[in-house]
């Protein structure tokens, strides 16, 4: 504590003990008296601290933005403790990140500042305490920061970067270092196929904390039990010495691997064929494209479709290992996607020789397909047309056929030509409705629909 002190010592306690020694001096020979002298001083000194204790309070509210009473006191009882030289760390966290205020005293309670993409997990040498969020935060003695994380969304990649080959040995202009570099990252996302050919992506992932937009007073949401299982859970590399700080995997790395993982698991029960099939598959679940959808379904649903270990849906469905994991660490994946996909040169000319030798027999393939469903789809519209044709033109018939049912025997025998005229006027009529019914035909049949509107009107004159 007495180390804290001398900062402080010149700025804040070295006046005030001057100012004290002249008004003691003052009041020791004061020419009415030491009476009254001490008098003005003791009073003297109660004003000072009543004023002091006033400003102090009133200033304390706009150094940090405080909403309650009880943060106004922790500000005001933190001034005077910043003034004397006994405070604790002063801490401002931004998007994630600690900028901390050199010279602190550790032990002490201090103040943290968190802006609205911040959250942390603090702790004391035992156990951890609890999770903060935006806003300001006043520590209890001996807390320290244990883990902070960013609310905002993140996007992390994992794999060979994109001006890099993979396959390529080591460079004349590339140290032992940077080859291992490559090598570890080619290693990062490198899958096997089931027959035996080796593909490397570059794979991206979108994530964020499990929290809902606006949640914790936040535009970006703050869940403090999400915190919580982030900074807890984070995954320790056994592979490490223990004294390295790498030892501790970040919490935000999890998503990519375990990204890695589902493509790994994925690639090693198809082949190559499947994954780049020379013709166009007939089955939706083979295919690069239905690989990358079986991944995003394993970090972001909880139930995922069973699959064989030659790729073939089961038809069941089984919990997801990852999104179980990044359940359980307060991660919320958002999108993965596979930006650059690499192939070594062998893979390549094989699939240039199976697309070579067999793209003439798919396009064949193709046409004859088409004229198939090209046909069946011009004796779908001659039956339906027929159809049509036959209902709108025997609409008028069944009236007549109605009436001759009610006509007696005499009737019948009487009038053949007038009922083969009502016959024929009827059919007319259903024509006549055909064409004005459909636009498109009653565009192209002007004539005709002239001409049966002519014939309707000398069918019914002469049955005048």
């Amino acid at each position: 504590m007495f180390t804290s002190l001398r900062p402080h010592w010149r700025t804040t306690l070295l006046p005030a003990l001057v100012g004290f020694l002249l008004l003691f001096l003052e009041a020791l020979f004061a020419p009415d008296g030491r009476a009254k002298g001490f008098l003005r001083l003791g009073l003297n000194l109660v004003i000072f601290g009543i004023g002091v204790g006033f400003w102090l309070a009133f200033f304390s509210q706009f150094i940090v933005p405080v909403n309650n009473l009880h943060d106004r006191l922790n500000a005001f009882f933190h001034l005077i403790g910043y003034l004397v030289g006994c405070h604790g760390p002063i801490l401002f966290i931004e998007n994630g990140q600690i900028r901390q205020q050199p010279k602190t005293t550790s032990g002490i309670a201090g103040v943290m500042i968190l802006d609205s993409a911040s959250a942390a997990m603090l702790r004391t040498s035992h156990r951890f305490t609890r999770a903060v969020g935006p806003g300001v935060v006043f520590t209890q003695p001996g807390e320290r920061v244990a883990g902070v994380v960013d609310l905002r969304q993140q996007r992390q990649t994992i794999g060979p970067r994109p001006s890099e080959d993979p396959f390529a040995p080591p460079q004349p202009n590339e140290g032992p270092a940077q080859y291992e570099a490559r090598m570890r990252r080619k290693r990062e996302t490198r899958a096997i196929t089931r027959d035996n050919f080796e593909i490397i992506p570059q794979i991206e992932v979108i994530f964020q904390l499990d929290a809902q937009p606006g949640q914790g007073q936040t535009e970006f949401g703050y869940n403090p039990l999400a915190v919580q299982r982030a900074i807890l859970g984070q995954v320790v590399n056994a592979d490490l010495p223990l004294d390295t700080p790498a030892r501790l995997i970040p919490w935000n790395e999890l998503p990519a691997q375990l990204a890695a993982e589902a493509w790994r698991d994925l690639i090693s029960r198809f082949t190559l064929e499947q994954i780049f099939p020379t013709q166009p598959a007939r089955q939706p679940q083979v295919g690069l494209q239905w690989i990358l959808q079986m991944m995003r379904n394993r970090l972001t649903q909880p139930q995922v479709p069973l699959l064989d270990f030659d790729g073939r849906n089961t038809g069941e469905t089984t919990p997801s290992r990852e999104f179980s994991v990044l359940s359980s660490r307060g991660i919320r994946v958002i999108e993965i996607n596979i930006l650059d996909l690499r192939l070594s040169p062998e893979v390549e000319r094989e699939l240039l020789n199976r697309w070579s030798a067999g793209w003439l027999a798919w396009a064949r393939q193709e046409r004859e397909q088409i004229e198939r469903e090209r046909r069946d789809l011009a004796d779908q519209a001659r039956e339906d047309a027929l159809r049509v044709y036959a209902e709108t033109s025997t609409h008028h018939f069944e009236a007549f056929f109605s009436t001759r049912s009610t006509d007696s025997p005499a009737e019948e025998m009487t009038a053949p030509v007038d009922w083969a005229r009502s016959i024929l006027l009827r059919l007319l009529r259903g024509h006549l409705m055909l064409i004005e019914s459909r636009p498109g035909l009653k565009t192209l049949a002007v004539d005709e629909k002239q001409q049966i509107q002519e014939l309707i009107a000398i069918l019914e004159s002469r049955a005048l």
